[in-house]
C-alpha cells in the first residue's frame, strides 16, 4: 500500500515502502500530521472499510478520512492496481486527477 500511495503522489505516513506492516498508534499516526487518511483494510469492500473508517475518523478529528474498495482496487495483483492508484490520486489531488467510478471510493470525515 505505501507503493500505490507513493505512486499516486503522497507521501504515506503510517507504514514504510517495502517493508512489513507494524504495530503503531493513533498518537503516532497524528503525530505524522497526515493530510488525508485511506482506510484500505485486506479483504474488505467499500461498506467494510467505511465502517472502520468511521472509527479512524473519530481517532483522527480534523483530518479528512476516505474509505477505498480495497479488495477491488488495491490488494490484489493485477491491472486493477492502476485503477488503485488512479484512486489514490483522486483522494489525494482532488479536482487534479481524473474521478474515481462510483461505488470505489467514499468520503467519511
Amino acid at each position: 500500500m505505501p507503493d500505490l500511495v507513493t505512486a499516486a503522489g503522497g507521501q504515506p505516513v503510517a507504514a514504510c515502502p517495502g517493508g512489513r506492516s507494524a504495530q503503531t498508534s493513533w498518537e503516532r499516526i497524528a503525530a505524522a500530521l497526515p493530510e488525508v487518511a485511506v482506510v484500505a483494510p485486506c479483504g474488505f469492500r467499500l461498506d467494510g472499510a467505511a465502517a472502520q473508517a468511521e472509527m479512524v475518523a473519530r481517532q483522527l478529528p480534523g483530518v479528512p478520512v476516505w474509505a477505498i474498495d480495497a479488495d477491488g482496487l488495491v490488494v490484489r495483483p493485477g491491472p486493477r492496481l492502476v485503477d488503485g492508484v488512479e484512486a489514490l490520486a483522486a483522494i489525494l489531488h482532488p479536482g487534479q486527477a481524473a474521478a474515481v467510478p462510483p461505488g470505489r471510493t467514499r468520503r467519511i470525515a
